[in-house]
């Protein structure tokens, strides 16, 4: 007969209760931090999967901080240059007048036919500087927009050189031009090939791999025939 199991004396004492004793502000605050630390250990120990909730709002708030800050460093940084347009060219300090050549014809047309027009020949210049510098280095990088854009920025330079520099010096200034803007593409065009790619694509015919099939033969042998008579009853048998 199986005996059932007695409780032991006082069970009920040594049973925790289900209410935890209330510790008091330093304790509670101290254990609050504890188990905020061990939420951080986990989540850098193990990742995002195990990461707490309250850490992955805190990382994702802190992120979106972080890149508005940046995105705000680098937009008041463009508004800044934005406000120092138009660039002021070395053209006091060109002592063979080449910049000069360039510079002054295209100063010279922007104010002539910008002349009713709502933008002023300062911030026409000053995009046309920009446009400039930022189509040659992006092109720089390979960039087809960059590129065509660079392409029609020194071909529309050429065309304002040759409108605005008076009849004597006109085709020596433009042939300036030209030659500048060509020696500025080399970097603008840098890895661009005019000879298109020829690919030819030759099929050679190929014999289907053979097939091996593998077959076991093994000797028929014929039934022997036996040596002795079947028993005939009719027959008497000899003694």
């Amino acid at each position: 007969m199986s005996s059932i199991p007695r409780p032991r004396p006082n069970a009920d004492d040594l049973r925790p209760s289900g209410a935890a004793p209330t510790a008091s502000g330093p304790g509670r605050a101290r254990d609050w931090g504890r188990a905020r630390l061990h939420d951080i250990d986990m989540g850098f120990t193990h990742g995002w999967t195990v990461m707490d909730g309250w850490l992955r709002i805190a990382s994702v708030v802190g992120v979106a901080l972080v890149v508005l800050l940046i995105v705000y460093a680098i937009g008041a940084a463009a508004l800044d240059a934005g406000r120092a347009l138009p660039w002021r060219l070395p053209v006091d300090h060109d002592p063979t007048g080449l910049l000069a050549t360039i510079d002054q014809p295209v100063r010279h047309y922007l104010d002539a036919h910008t002349v009713g027009l709502p933008i002023t020949a300062t911030v026409a210049y000053g995009t046309w500087q920009a446009v400039g510098a930022a189509s040659l280095v992006l092109g720089y990088f390979r960039s087809s927009g960059a590129r065509l854009t660079w392409v029609l920025w020194v071909g529309s330079t050429i065309a304002m050189v040759w409108s605005a520099t008076p009849e004597p010096g006109r085709t020596v200034a433009t042939a300036i031009t030209a030659v500048a803007g060509s020696a500025l593409s080399l970097l603008a065009l840098h890895g661009l090939s005019l000879t298109p790619d020829i690919s030819i694509d030759v099929h050679t015919p190929t014999q289907p791999a053979p097939q091996v099939h593998a077959e076991i033969h093994l000797p028929r042998t014929e039934p022997k025939t036996p040596s002795y008579k079947p028993f005939d009853p009719q027959k008497p048998s000899q003694n």
